[in-house]
């Protein structure tokens, strides 16, 4: 009988583990420490130039890192639309905002990292039109998820006040700063925190 109790209680543990809002903490909390990793090189690696720092360990490890935690934000939070009492348009519109979000770091870790060994400072600080427009999906599709689910996680009352407000400022930054690691960032803080108060 302890036996079997005892199996039952491992199997509803591991079942609490593996639930939306678990995904969605993890997937912030990395995404946001790759984030904060990235954006602590432009002091830690003051003395590079832009182009030599997106080549350094730190810089495509920290790129790597916002690449695995929004993948797993892109594949949780349509789930996680229940739990919160979110709309389930808001919480897919989010999560594909989250996956061209992890693809921008994915192409800075790999393709950007690369190119960076192969253009001058001039021509790494000037990328062109074609590197802003790969950017617009990210933008407009943060902006409008995260907006989306701070409005009606506000209304409903299905996630914490505090994580409503950081997700509007998520949205905001997402559309009016093109780098992806500010919305990185504040999107996956404020991801995780509504999961958690969920």
């Amino acid at each position: 009988m302890s036996t079997t109790a005892s199996s039952y209680d491992s199997q509803a543990s591991s079942s609490r583990v593996l639930t939306p809002q678990f995904a969605v903490v993890a997937g912030g909390l990395v995404g946001a420490t790759g984030a904060a990793a990235y954006i602590s090189s432009f002091f830690l690696l003051a003395d590079l130039s832009g182009r030599e720092a997106v080549r350094s360990p730190l810089c495509v490890t920290a790129n790597v890192l916002i690449t695995i935690g929004f993948i797993t934000l892109a594949l949780a939070l349509p789930a996680f639309s229940g739990p919160a009492k979110l709309p389930r348009w808001a919480t897919i519109t989010a999560g594909l905002g989250c996956a061209f979000l992890a693809a921008a770091a994915w192409a800075m870790a790999t393709f950007g990292a690369d190119m960076a060994g192969t253009v001058t400072d001039a021509q790494w600080e000037g990328p062109g039109l074609l590197a802003f427009v790969g950017l617009i999906p990210k933008m407009l599709l943060c902006g409008v998820g995260f907006a989306a689910i701070a409005g009606a996680g506000w209304r409903r009352r299905g996630i914490s006040r505090g994580a409503c407000v950081l997700l509007a400022l998520a949205a905001l930054v997402a559309v009016l700063l093109t780098p992806h690691q500010p919305a990185a960032l504040l999107g996956g803080l404020a991801l995780a925190w509504a999961a958690k108060s969920a």
